[in-house]
């Protein structure tokens, strides 16, 4: 805010006092005093805001102190702005062409009585020249200060509230203003004071009874509607007349500036300023205003654009992560929808060893009967013998081998063994199933590890062993030898999910002699894997979709369409590729390659 008191002119006399010069500068300025010596002058004029000095010339002492001043202030502070006046008497004969030139002195003026009114005007002239020069320096300071708030807007550094706080103080520095206030908008157009200068309550009562908030009066709706600055004479019926009770000095024009973010005006900053600085708000410093208001908006719509593209980083990274999991979620979907669909083959399966496992049990119990039986005659007959009771040897030796030869001991025997080891291969057979089943469900390892490539497929091909039985041919060409880095889990799902689509697809179409081939080959530290059928193919209008979540050839209710996007996602984790290559009506062929 433009306080005058701060830069009223202060004028210091050196030299004698004379009654003349005293009363010219008295009667101009209360800021007015005198001194001879030296030293003391020369801090006066440093440390003071010395604006004119009038060197009072009247003895060759005075004239010696009066260039020693002038070389101290041109010369020594390097102040070409100060107004340097000298004052003689009309008998005393100056220099005053050497001066001018040396000492750029201001004027010259002479005491004689009858001049006194021609020199208070002159010494009236150069105080308001004084005062002009302190205005257009303090709005230049104040301009480079606007500016300067503007550009710090760019700063990421800087509080973004704080910065609009220290620019609503410099545009009140340039604009002369007694005092201002800031107006929040709302969504309606209405409006609520946010803060004023000055800050106390009756101030900013008499600003809302002046502005009729919250509804917004005419002249402020202007602005609002034309979205650029304004500024204008107090209108007649704003009654801002009533806040000069609160303020030094009376008001007659006021500046509004909009601040505006992406068309929308978010604030108006209103500063009054007072009649006696109306003509120091030039088109010079409108224009100023104009352009900081169109730096000012680009600012802000940017910083609220990085703001919102901020939200919408993090909003796309939460969604990212939220796809991810969900991906993770659907992988797991589709190989348990795959284990559903294998369960009634796998049941099969297990209930075939099952089914004799329990059969054997059977005939073990009953073969186990005949040999308790055969064991107690044994005993028997030992007992006989040790007793020496002979007419009972003969019966027990004919009964033992009576019983031999209806309970066919000798097959017991042979047949016990063999029925025991078919039990235990259809036991392991049943452990194989269970295990090949946990592997594919749970994924086997959770990480990177060396796998067998030819182990990985016959373990795959036992899985669908249930869907495929002796209806399909799989070949599989795979050197046992060939090991590489993987996560045997998903590459287990990956050849499982294409393996089961060739199948079913083969089924389908009904294909004579159907077959499935497995390959694979090592180059440029990659290894390919094909997996070719003798089905119906792929039409190449659906070639481009077939990696695509939900897309599917077959029924409703038969597949889920996640399968073949589910591999892709699989194989991508392995920083892999996969390809499609398909002739419809003669084959398809997916390769799969990994890095080794």
């Amino acid at each position: 805010m433009f306080n005058v008191t701060q830069h009223s002119v202060e004028i210091l006399q050196v030299g004698a006092p004379n009654d003349q010069v005293s009363n010219l500068a008295e009667a101009l300025t209360e800021n007015f005093s005198s001194s001879s010596n030296l030293r003391r002058l020369k801090k006066q004029i440093r440390k003071e805001n010395v604006g004119i000095i009038l060197l009072s010339i009247s003895s060759d002492e005075e004239e010696e102190l009066a260039l020693q001043i002038l070389d101290y202030v041109r010369n020594g502070l390097r102040d070409q702005d100060k107004i340097l006046l000298v004052l003689h008497s009309q008998n005393r004969e100056l220099d005053a062409l050497k001066w001018i030139q040396e000492f750029s002195v201001d004027g010259f003026i002479n005491l004689a009585p009858e001049k006194e009114l021609f020199n208070r005007k002159l010494i009236a002239r150069n105080i308001q020249q004084w005062e002009r020069s302190v205005k257009i320096h303090y709005q230049h300071k104040a301009e480079k200060e606007l500016l300067m708030c503007v550009t710090r807007f760019s700063r990421y550094s800087e509080d973004l509230p704080n910065l609009i706080t220290t620019f609503t103080e410099s545009l009140a520095n340039l604009c002369f203003a007694s005092a201002y206030c800031r107006i929040t908008i709302n969504n309606d157009g209405t409006g609520k004071i946010k803060n004023a200068i000055p800050n106390h309550e009756n101030f900013v009562c008499s600003l809302n009874d002046a502005f009729r908030l919250p509804e917004l009066p005419s002249y402020l709706k202007r602005a609002l509607i034309e979205k650029k600055p304004q500024i204008d004479l107090l209108p007649a019926d704003s009654q801002l007349k009533s806040t000069e009770a609160h303020l030094e000095g009376s008001l007659g024009s006021y500046l509004v500036f909009p601040l505006i973010v992406y068309d929308r005006v978010y604030e108006l900053m209103i500063f009054l300023i007072p009649e006696e600085y109306m003509d120091s708000v030039s088109m010079h410093q409108v224009d100023v205003i104009t352009r900081a208001s169109e730096q000012l908006t680009i600012l802000l719509e940017r910083r609220e654009s990085e703001l919102r593209l901020k939200k919408q980083y993090k909003r796309l990274k939460d969604t990212l992560v939220e796809l991810k999991q969900t991906q993770d979620q659907l992988a797991y979907s589709e190989k348990m929808s795959t284990v559903g669909q294998l369960a009634a083959g796998i049941a099969h399966e297990i209930n075939n060893p099952l089914a004799f496992v329990l059969s054997n049990f059977g005939s073990i119990e009953e073969y186990l009967t005949n040999i308790i039986d055969m064991q107690a005659m044994h005993e028997q007959f030992l007992n006989a013998i040790d007793n020496d009771y002979s007419p009972k040897l003969e019966q027990l030796k004919s009964e033992i081998s009576d019983y031999q030869d209806r309970s066919n001991i000798d097959f017991i025997y042979s047949d016990l063994r063999e029925i025991v080891n078919e039990s235990r291969e259809g036991l392991n057979r049943v452990r194989e199933i269970v295990a090949d089943l946990q592997v594919f469900a749970h994924g086997g390892e959770t990480g990177r590890t060396t796998v067998n490539l030819a182990s990985v497929v016959n373990q795959t091909l036992k899985l669908l062993l249930p869907i495929t039985h002796d209806k399909i041919e799989i070949q599989a060409t795979i050197n046992p030898d060939t090991r590489f880095n993987c996560h045997n889990g998903y590459l287990q799902q990956i050849l499982t999910n294409i393996i089961k689509n060739a199948v079913d697809a083969l089924i389908e179409a009904e294909t004579s002699n159907p077959k499935i081939k497995i390959s694979s080959h090592s180059e440029n530290k990659e290894i390919f894997i094909k997996i070719r059928d003798n089905g119906p193919g792929i039409p190449k209008e659906n070639q481009s979709k077939i990696f695509d979540p939900f897309f599917t050839t077959k029924k409703v209710g038969e597949g889920t369409g996640l399968g073949m996007s589910v591999t892709f996602n699989l194989v991508k984790k392995l920083k892999g590729k996969i390809s499609l290559n398909s002739e419809e009506g003669v084959y398809c062929e997916f390769t799969v390659a990994l890095p080794i």
